[in-house]
């Protein structure tokens, strides 16, 4: 029961929310641009099918239609998916993001006795 449980957590109080926000910030984008690229679309139909998705899983969690064993096996690909060398808010950044974030990078250390 340890991994139905633990599965139960991450997705309703891990997943689902990370998806969601990341379709509050694409509808955000999408208002301020006043219109939607192609790609700002598919991605924002890619993040609410995640969404029912894991929405699904919880659901056939919670009315024990996934066992035990099915449960470790998605707990452990689903954390496995997070823990790629990846922040959460990482997973679903653009490739522009990340090179912007780069240039910051050599101001990423924790050098506390500096100040």
């Amino acid at each position: 029961m340890a991994y139905i449980e633990q599965l139960k957590h991450l997705i309703q109080n891990e997943l689902i929310p990370d998806v969601e926000d990341h379709v509050d910030e694409l509808f955000e984008g999408i208002a301020s641009a006043k219109d939607a690229t192609a790609e700002e679309r598919l991605q924002l139909e890619e993040m609410q099918a995640l969404r029912d998705e894991y929405k699904e899983l919880l659901k056939e969690l919670k009315s024990g239609d996934i066992d035990e064993e099915e449960a470790e096996q998605l707990y452990t690909e689903l954390t496995a998916m997070r823990s790629d060398g990846e922040d959460d808010d990482e997973l679903y950044d653009d490739e522009e993001d990340d090179e912007e974030e780069d240039d910051y990078d050599i101001f990423d250390h924790d050098d506390d006795e500096q100040y």
